[in-house]
């Protein structure tokens, strides 16, 4: 495969002699203070950029300092609640150590790997292949301090991800139960509904991903749901038209993030739309739900019956930071160019949902083409969008 062109071995080599390096200083600098372990963490890619995680390094003593700071702030928990969850909480270790140069320049070698074909699935992969060696190299500096007496063997080093899947990959099934004990109940729940058979898996987790039934997963059965695919938008489809119980606009977010189109979607999300006596939150999401799933002339049928809020939400939904969670169209700006040449008493509540420091999407490889010709758009608006999602992204290949 093309990945192994890359030098993977010097990356995770590199890993290895930073964390080495970070839990060494920590130690001799506080040769008084207990080491319990270790984390990378702050991962990010958009599409566009990946960073090289930050180190951070727990003693029994700063996590003491740590809590009572909270408590002196006014947290009510009690001190061993406190403690058990800032533990690996990575920022709130006070030791925490920044990429060096090496590092970021390693990271930049990845990044142009990452889009050498250009295309958003090379990209994901390649991302996924460099989250994956810092699990590896967390075992490996591990076994390096503790050779060098650094740490004992109680010490750990875990890779810390936002969705925690690398978390499990640093660490023994018996380190794994003694410090995250609720991986283990967590792979089980998961393990028992995707056993299930599909209509039962839906029936479970419609009720639980829309907070009708309390769970066990903590922000899990969405992610479960979703990954379902096609299959659960009738059920959410239900939901919308409230033919069942659950949040109509929960159901209508997690509709436009599986983003298949079904005719029963589109039906539920227009019924909700024309739904007068609906909440206005509901509306809003059911437009833009229909804007995500390519279907913004739905909305702009309806523009003369519709509360101008509830329209200019929808027609900018496309092009806000909520369109980058779970799946979605290309960037395409004529579908908003037709609305607003249509409709231009929109132009200003569409801009006031697009101004600066409301969350852009973020391009992928893919849009950038897209975004440039958003630049010669003849709605000022448009120009905007677009210079600003391509500042930003070359401003993180820099």
């Amino acid at each position: 495969m093309a990945q192994q062109a890359f030098d993977w071995q010097s990356l995770e080599d590199a890993a290895v002699t930073m964390m080495v390096a970070a839990v060494r200083d920590v130690h001799q600098q506080h040769p008084q203070e207990r080491l319990y372990g270790a984390t990378f963490h702050a991962f990010y890619d958009d599409g566009t950029v990946i960073y090289w995680p930050c180190i951070a390094v727990g003693t029994e003593e700063s996590l003491a300092r740590r809590v009572a700071e909270y408590q002196a702030q006014g947290d009510t928990a009690s001190t061993e609640s406190l403690t058990e969850s800032l533990r690996w909480s990575s920022a709130d270790l006070p030791y925490n150590i920044e990429p060096d140069e090496h590092a970021e320049r390693l990271a930049l070698d990845c990044c142009d790997f990452a889009a050498r074909d250009g295309t958003f699935s090379v990209w994901q992969k390649t991302c996924e292949h460099f989250m994956r060696r810092f699990p590896r190299a967390a075992k490996k500096a591990r076994q390096q301090l503790i050779r060098e007496g650094v740490v004992d063997k109680n010490f750990i080093i875990i890779a810390e991800d936002e969705a925690g899947k690398l978390v499990p990959l640093s660490l023994t099934r018996a380190q794994l139960l003694r410090h995250f004990p609720h991986y283990d109940a967590d792979e089980k729940e998961r393990r028992r509904l995707t056993a299930l058979p599909l209509e039962q898996q839906l029936s479970e987790l419609v009720p639980l991903a829309l907070g009708v039934v309390r769970g066990t997963l903590y922000e899990g059965y969405e992610e479960l749901l979703k990954a379902i695919g096609r299959p659960a938008v009738a059920p959410l489809a239900a939901v919308i038209r409230g033919d069942a119980p659950g949040e109509r606009w929960l159901a209508s977010k997690l509709i436009a993030e599986i983003n298949e189109a079904t005719d029963e979607a589109i039906a539920a999300l227009c019924g909700l739309l024309d739904e007068e006596r609906a909440d206005n939150c509901d509306r809003a999401w059911a437009a833009c739900a229909l804007a995500r799933l390519g279907n913004m002339a739905a909305i702009v049928a309806r523009v003369p019956g519709l509360p101008l809020d509830i329209a200019a939400a929808g027609l900018a939904a496309p092009y806000r930071s909520f369109r980058d969670d779970g799946r979605f169209l290309p960037l395409d700006y004529r579908p908003l160019e037709a609305a607003l040449e249509q409709h231009p008493q929109l132009e200003a509540a569409v801009a006031h949902e697009l101004q600066p420091g409301r969350g852009y999407c973020r391009l992928t490889p893919d849009e950038v083409p897209a975004a440039r010709a958003g630049l010669t758009s003849p709605v000022a608006l448009i120009r905007a969008h677009a210079q600003a999602v391509l500042e930003e992204a070359e401003d993180k290949l820099r």
